[in-house]
């Protein structure tokens, strides 16, 4: 569903019907540069008075834009979302990142839930008493969504810390809201991780990953179980140096399913690369698979980057990838709820855009963002999340 707001701009809209409550995915965008305060403004107070109005529970909200004006927006959002009415915060995470198009904002991206049944809830996570995340619960499963997760420590020691203890950090507080919440790490089914200096650490990032992941059981011997991820540019505050968004899922009743790695036939385990995550993950309930694409762009089954020095190649070779990741869940490019596009500078931006056009792929909701990726020749990445929706199954 398209919904036009005016001032440039468009909500694009997908709900997913179950049998007690629907899954809201929102993605606001605009079709020209935001450059005033007003128009920020607008932007919320439509934002917050629409879901307001559709009875929506923010699950977790993401917002792209200048990291000069973290502050200032963040402002803007906070006064702008009291229409909810809430009896707590709640949490969000900015991501710093240059719109491609310009201006302040490139977009915001929410996944919300419309409760239908009593016995569910919604609730706002805490640790150290700030608002880190918020809980939905119903009587067959528990999903958790963390925000904005911090390298950073409130006692000011970060000053003193380096990316590794940032990322401990991070851990920490995960672990912390995973113990009271009765999950472990075998419950999370995707990341977001965040680094403003990517190209600088995230091959140590990555086995720090790893040692992670094997001390928590993930990695151990044949039987391994990697959540999807993406990892890329995005700056937070200052000094810091890594943060993290995360959704877990704990089934508590067979049909609705575990969660399972998903597999590409053209490109083989990011593992076998020395990055620690699936190319995807797929969860079932009743009647639908949801699928959480990880960060994708041009590699080849050997690990190997390939169309170096040509945006168009590797634009056209990353949709092929994603293509054909959704391929396998019988699922296609239209069945993206969420998603960012990656782009490493104005000319990959605009080939995209020249790419999409062309193709017909107007209609998904991409939100183009200049950032690094992985490594350098890199010029451009995709993550999504996607849902194919299949007929309610009787009781």
């Amino acid at each position: 569903m398209l919904i036009h707001w005016g001032r440039g701009l468009s909500v694009r809209l997908r709900e997913v019907k179950y049998r007690k409550w629907k899954v809201l995915y929102l993605t606001v965008l605009s079709n020209r540069p935001i450059k005033k305060d007003s128009t920020v403004s607008f932007l919320f107070s439509n934002l917050y008075r629409f879901l307001k109005d559709a009875r929506v529970k923010i699950l977790l909200e993401k917002i792209y834009g200048l990291s000069s004006l973290r502050e200032d927006t963040a402002a803007i959002r906070n006064r702008c979302i009291n229409m909810m009415r809430e009896n707590t915060t709640i949490p969000f995470t900015y991501i710093g990142s240059v719109p491609c198009i310009g201006g302040k904002i490139a977009g915001v991206q929410i996944i919300g839930v419309i409760q239908d049944d009593k016995n569910s809830k919604v609730d706002t996570i805490f640790f150290n008493e700030e608002p880190v995340g918020r809980v939905f619960e119903t009587d067959e499963f528990k999903g958790i969504y963390l925000s904005g997760i911090s390298g950073l420590r409130k006692d000011g020691k970060s000053e003193r810390q380096s990316p590794t203890r940032q990322a401990e950090y991070i851990v920490e507080q995960c672990q912390n809201v995973f113990g009271r919440q009765g999950l472990t790490a075998r419950n999370i089914i995707r990341t977001w991780i965040y680094f403003p200096r990517i190209l600088r650490w995230y091959k140590r990032f990555n086995k720090i990953r790893a040692g992670f992941f094997k001390e928590f059981g993930l990695i151990s011997g044949n039987k391994t179980y990697l959540p999807a991820s993406t990892g890329i540019q995005g700056r937070g505050r200052p000094k810091e140096e890594i943060f993290l968004d995360l959704i877990a899922f704990v089934p508590k009743k067979k049909h609705i399913g575990s969660a399972s790695m998903m597999r590409s036939n053209r490109q083989n385990e990011a593992r076998k690369y020395g990055a620690t995550f699936s190319r995807g993950v797929e969860i079932k309930t009743d009647n639908s698979s949801l699928l959480h694409l990880s960060g994708t762009a041009s590699i080849n089954q050997k690990g190997k980057t390939i169309y170096i020095h040509d945006e168009q190649g590797q634009i056209t070779e990353t949709l092929i990838n994603i293509g054909a990741l959704l391929e396998s869940k019988k699922a296609h490019l239209k069945d993206i709820v969420l998603t960012a596009a990656y782009c490493k500078n104005r000319r990959t931006y605009q080939t995209f855009r020249e790419i999409t056009k062309y193709l017909g792929l107007d209609e998904i909701p991409f939100i183009p963002v200049y950032a690094d990726v992985c490594r350098d020749e890199l010029l451009f990445e995709i993550d999504a999340i996607a849902v194919k929706q299949h007929g309610l199954k009787d009781e």
